[in-house]
């Protein structure tokens, strides 16, 4: 039997023992070292699931807006929302991401029917985010590394996340853009 095993069971042995003071004393041969690498075990049990550690919302490091030397001017904005459902009723832990921007006419507010808008997931460890290009005939899962003060994509672009966000690229009519 494993360590966490033998300890839970030996610790119901031992309630039910304490509290029936008739019943009799449990059957084991538990060693106080067992007893201890049982409830080291516990302990670990969570840190070994590989929990997940990804962020939503404004605690997310990829939430926020960026420059993109691409599209210089021009609106990124990413949102990281909560994991969605699976089929299986479980969440998943990969959180989801709204990514919006515009690619052109960025010397001033866009209008609302400029922004694109794709989707993304924030991988468990929170380190990196895919995002579906396709919309806009680019690949479907391009992968966006968090490095230092913003996302590195495999082309060797690197949208820079602006600290109080960018909300003159924002849209006039599109208020739930606002990251801030």
């Amino acid at each position: 039997r494993s360590h966490a095993a033998h300890a839970v069971s030996m610790i119901a042995a031992l309630a039910v023992n304490a509290l029936l003071p008739g019943a009799p004393p449990p059957q084991t041969t538990a060693t106080r070292r067992g007893l201890l690498g049982g409830f080291a075990a516990l302990v670990a049990a969570p840190a070994a699931s590989h929990a997940v550690s990804a962020r939503t919302g404004l605690s997310s490091v990829f939430t926020g807006e960026y420059d993109d030397p691409q599209h210089p001017g021009c609106l990124r904005s990413i949102k990281v929302g909560g994991a969605p459902m699976l089929p299986s009723g479980r969440r998943s832990r990969n959180p989801q991401a709204a990514i919006a921007g515009v690619d052109s006419a960025c010397d001033a507010r866009p209008e609302a029917s400029a922004v694109w808008k794709l989707t993304g997931s924030v991988a468990e460890s929170g380190e990196s985010i895919a995002i579906d290009f396709s919309p806009k005939g680019g690949p479907k899962d391009l992968l966006g590394v968090w490095e230092g003060d913003g996302i590195k994509f495999p082309d060797g672009n690197k949208w820079t996340k602006v600290p109080n966000g960018t909300p003159s690229r924002r849209p006039a009519s599109l208020a739930t853009l606002n990251s801030d």
